[in-house]
């Protein structure tokens, strides 16, 4: 079972625990229309963030995988041309 690396959860956009002096939160729909689009877009940059972390480490992974397999097809392709090389009947066999 793999483990997480990472945890993203959303926030919540539009809590402000401080008011202001008159005990109002935000004056006017517009204020906390800008708030919430303000937070939103920070939610969202840390999201792509995280993508593009996560799709750089698939990324190197992919890489290292793709020289493995590069090294067994050598290898392979080696092992070929040395039994194609072969001939059946001046070899010995044991019984």
């Amino acid at each position: 079972m793999p483990f997480a690396k990472r945890i993203v959860e959303p926030q919540l956009l539009c809590r402000h625990q401080i008011p202001n002096d008159e005990g109002l939160l935000f004056e006017d729909l517009c204020a906390i229309s800008n708030v919430v689009l303000s937070r939103t877009l920070r939610q969202l940059s840390d999201l792509a963030r995280h993508a593009c972390s996560l799709f750089q480490e698939l990324e190197n992974d992919i890489i290292s995988t793709n020289q493995r397999v590069w090294v067994l097809q050598n290898k392979i392709g080696q092992i070929q041309q040395t039994a194609s090389a072969l001939d059946p009947k001046k070899e010995a066999v044991r019984k």
